[in-house]
């Protein structure tokens, strides 16, 4: 287990590592962020002040060096790390400065990733409750009016996208009827979690949608097992044989799933803050793509990439859980 533990841990390491230095070489050497930061009226003395102020006048190796804090700082903030001997970088759990906040990133980010925390696990909570419930459903009435109706709904569901989902559940559940809040964030965690409602739904409709649909397929094929049979046969209950056996073994796809369906949850995510002004890391994403924001691009980009390794990881320590056959360290 140790084993297979590090060997996914340095796994981890090298992904996130390439993603930060693809998008490090976009954002670095094909954008301006100096001229985009300080606008249009930019004198060229200001946009050299700015680049020398935020070690933007170096090579791009060696601004990718100080980025990761393997050699000594090139910014010149208020912690005056121009003096040869100072790091900072990922290495030293800096993420840089932001341009926009002018705060240090890793503050932006702590105050906006718990609001995409909270809607990512309520989204999720969404799915699982209604793709799980609708799958089994279906595959217990394998051919029935149900089952039928359940397939073309779930097809219409994988269908639609959010930016037209999102939109027409505002309209509809928000300004109509006013169920719901039009947008934003509330100001306790019950009003947090009231105002997470709509988008969440909104996001959790194609990931509900392909849960089921998977779901079904997977008990339908583990109903018709021999052990499925036998246990009938001595007269288990058939609600009991479902739900104690066909379930279990069905279940192991979709927590594989889960996992991987992270980096869509969190793509997924990035429009529905737009649409529901939703304050979260999807909405810092696009202001900071908009105004050019390289650190804070960086820092969204490590954390989204973070994410998604550890969710495989705990994806597949779930699966080896649930299955004993499995072993991890083979």
């Amino acid at each position: 287990m140790m084993a297979y533990l590090a060997r996914r841990a340095l796994w981890g390491v090298f992904v996130v590592t390439v993603v930060v230095s693809i998008v490090f070489v976009v954002v670095f050497a094909v954008g301006n962020p100096a001229a985009t930061s300080l606008g249009p009226r930019a004198s060229a003395e200001q946009i050299a002040e700015f680049e020398a102020r935020e070690g933007l006048d170096r090579s791009l190796p060696r601004q990718f060096a100080g980025y990761l804090g393997v050699m000594p700082c090139l910014r010149k903030d208020s912690r005056n790390y121009d003096d040869g001997n100072g790091y900072c970088g990922l290495l030293q759990l800096d993420f840089g400065q932001s341009y926009r906040h002018k705060e240090p990133v890793f503050d932006v980010i702590a105050a906006r990733f718990p609001r995409t925390l909270l809607l990512a696990f309520m989204t999720l909570l969404f799915e699982l409750l209604i793709g799980l419930t609708l799958g089994v459903l279906a595959a217990t009435r394998k051919g029935s009016l149900f089952d039928t109706g359940f397939m073309a709904t779930a097809f219409l569901g994988i269908s639609l996208p959010t930016y037209v989902t999102g939109p027409i559940f505002l309209l509809v559940f928000a300004f109509l009827y006013g169920w719901f809040p039009v947008g934003g964030y509330g100001v306790d965690f019950w009003d947090h979690v009231y105002h997470a409602v709509l988008p969440a739904f909104t996001l959790a409709i194609v990931g509900a949608a392909t849960y089921a649909r998977v779901m079904r397929s997977e008990m339908v094929e583990a109903l018709r097992n021999d052990y499925i049979r036998t246990a009938r046969a001595k007269g288990l209950s058939g609600k009991r044989v479902t739900l104690r056996h066909a379930f279990r073994n069905a279940l192991l796809p979709v927590v594989t799933m889960v996992g991987l369906s992270m980096a869509v949850l969190v793509s997924g995510a990035i429009i529905t803050e737009r649409v529901f002004a939703w304050p979260g890391m999807g909405s810092l994403a696009i202001e900071a793509v908009l105004a050019e924001d390289a650190p804070i691009i960086m820092g969204v980009v490590l954390m989204f990439s973070i994410i998604v390794q550890v969710a495989n990881l705990l994806a597949d320590l779930a699966v080896a859980a649930l299955d004993p056959r499995i072993r991890l360290a083979r």
